[in-house]
């Protein structure tokens, strides 16, 4: 059997939600370290962090997460998840990759790569399960941070 890749690349940063925006921004020397809400923070020492940009706080590059997956699946996953998501239909679509055959489906697959991700659904998880106890957990818990 031959093997084949195709290769394309697909971005979501602190910079900019695509390959694109991303890399220009950061040859122009732009950082997408920033100082973080305090509602964000709390009292934590550490006040600036990278986050990737919504659509609203950026109209050209921002995160636009409706564009990925519908509301109600948004629920059923960790934030993380819709930018694995998106980086992987921005590699499909700039590696030109459109197969027509199921079979040709089938037999793709995206390499996605993150550093840490689901904290917040992991932070929700342990105040569901000290509050109300572990019965009252979803059943999507786990897998929305995995």
């Amino acid at each position: 059997m031959e093997r084949i890749v195709v290769t394309g690349m697909g971005a979501v940063t602190p910079l900019a939600a695509n390959v694109e925006a991303s890399w220009s921004r950061l040859l122009a020397g732009r950082s997408g370290v920033r100082r973080l809400p305090d509602d964000v923070v709390g009292e934590l020492p550490a006040k600036i962090g990278g986050v990737v940009p919504s659509l609203g706080e950026d109209p050209e590059a921002g995160f636009d997460a409706d564009a990925v997956l519908s509301a109600k699946d948004q629920r059923k996953v960790d934030r993380f998840i819709l930018f694995a998501l998106a980086a992987a239909e921005e590699a499909l679509a700039q590696a030109q990759w459109k197969p027509a055959l199921e079979t040709d489906r089938l037999r793709t697959a995206t390499i996605i790569a993150s550093g840490v991700g689901g904290f917040p659904a992991i932070t929700e998880a342990v105040r569901t399960v000290d509050l109300r106890g572990a019965r009252r957990l979803s059943p999507f818990t786990v897998p929305s941070f995995l």
